[in-house]
């Protein structure tokens, strides 16, 4: 093979290696890519909140204020200072919520017909003279900056709220008891008089509401983050449990068999320790008539003719006795390659055998 050609090799073989290089991190680059999002997402889920709160929390807490009533001239006024907020001149729904809550204290006893008014006048100067005549343009109800409520026969340790909406501008308050001719009733009367100004209601609630929908908004991006991250946290998990499944089952089909094949059995090595073998000798048959040996040695003598031979003594030579199962009894092992011989009336015979290579049992001797 020229160099050239080896060149061209190693040229081929580098991108390819370069692609399993990129494959295997491209999994990494997503899952810290998401990490870092959604540490970002529970940032902006936590600043929205905070803000939305803060908003609501300037949208809804009111500015209170006294009211302070005064004996000599017989009512309660106080001019409440500025009120702020986007509303135009006249009747709408950016208007100021103000709340007027009075307590009778001592209702005027002189007259049936007594009626508690209430009066909230866009004015720059509440000691004004023209006051009286801002106060006739309230009861015709011509104008939205001269506001104008009433309660008929005000009864004494009652209190009674009046609500009021209030475009942007300085405000006047003034509370008093009046008769059916329109007279101020200055004798035996007092009342207590508290308001309530929600002047961010507007203000911070629009914005509240926008801080709202983003807080919604960041939430629902931080679960689908969430989700998508534990989704492959999961998939890696089950893939590197199967990585090491993969690699214990590759590990034991190169490791082999657990050891050398077992060897043959070469016989019993012994007696059996712990067998449990016949509990008694086996029973004596009671036999009528001479044992056999003796029957066979008559008629062995019977056909022999003439004198026995000098030496009377026969010589037999050893023999291995073997048994062989001729009759109805069998052989049940007793464990470790040793047999008992079972005889026919179901006794055991005290002898125990071993089985030969050719089927037979012989004794067992040590």
């Amino acid at each position: 093979m020229s160099d050239q050609e080896e060149n061209d090799m190693a040229e081929e073989t580098l991108p390819s290696e370069e692609v399993e290089e990129v494959s295997e991190e491209q999994p990494e680059e997503p899952l810290g890519k998401l990490e870092a999002e959604l540490k970002r997402s529970k940032w902006s889920v936590f600043l929205f909140v905070g803000l939305t709160i803060a908003m609501f929390g300037f949208a809804l807490f009111p500015m209170s204020t006294d009211v302070p009533y005064d004996g000599l001239w017989g009512a309660a006024e106080k001019d409440i200072g500025f009120v702020w907020g986007p509303s135009a001149s006249g009747e709408d729904l950016m208007d100021v919520p103000f709340e007027l809550e009075v307590e009778v204290v001592r209702a005027p006893s002189v007259s049936s017909n007594v009626t508690l008014e209430a009066y909230v006048l866009k004015l720059d100067n509440c000691q004004a003279i023209e006051v009286s005549d801002y106060q006739q343009v309230a009861k015709q109800g011509d104008s939205h900056d001269y506001q104008y409520l009433s309660k008929k026969a005000p009864l004494e340790g009652e209190s009674y709220t009046f609500e009021f909406n209030l475009d942007m501008g300085q405000h006047c308050v003034k509370v008093q008891f009046v008769n059916d001719q329109g007279n101020v009733l200055k004798e035996n009367t007092e009342l207590k008089a508290k308001g309530k100004l929600w002047p961010n209601q507007v203000i911070a609630g629009i914005p509240g509401f926008i801080f709202l929908s983003v807080s919604i908004y960041a939430i629902l991006g931080m679960l689908s983050k969430r989700s998508r991250l534990n989704e492959i946290l999961e998939e890696e998990r089950i893939e590197q449990e199967r990585l090491a499944a993969e690699a214990a089952t590759a590990e034991r089909i190169s490791q082999g068999p657990g050891g050398a094949p077992p060897k043959s059995a070469a016989g019993p090595s012994g007696p059996p320790k712990s067998a449990a073998g016949p509990s008694g000798p086996p029973k004596q048959q009671k036999r009528s008539g001479p044992p056999k040996s003796s029957i066979t040695a008559a008629t062995d003598s019977s056909k022999r003719s003439g004198p026995p031979p000098a030496n009377s003594e026969v010589k037999v030579e050893p023999a291995e006795e073997t048994t062989s199962q001729t009759d109805d009894s069998v052989f049940e092992p007793a464990g470790n390659g040793y047999f008992y011989r079972k005889m026919a009336d179901g006794t055991y015979e005290q002898i125990i055998y071993v089985q030969s290579e050719d089927g037979t049992y012989t004794p067992y001797e040590e």
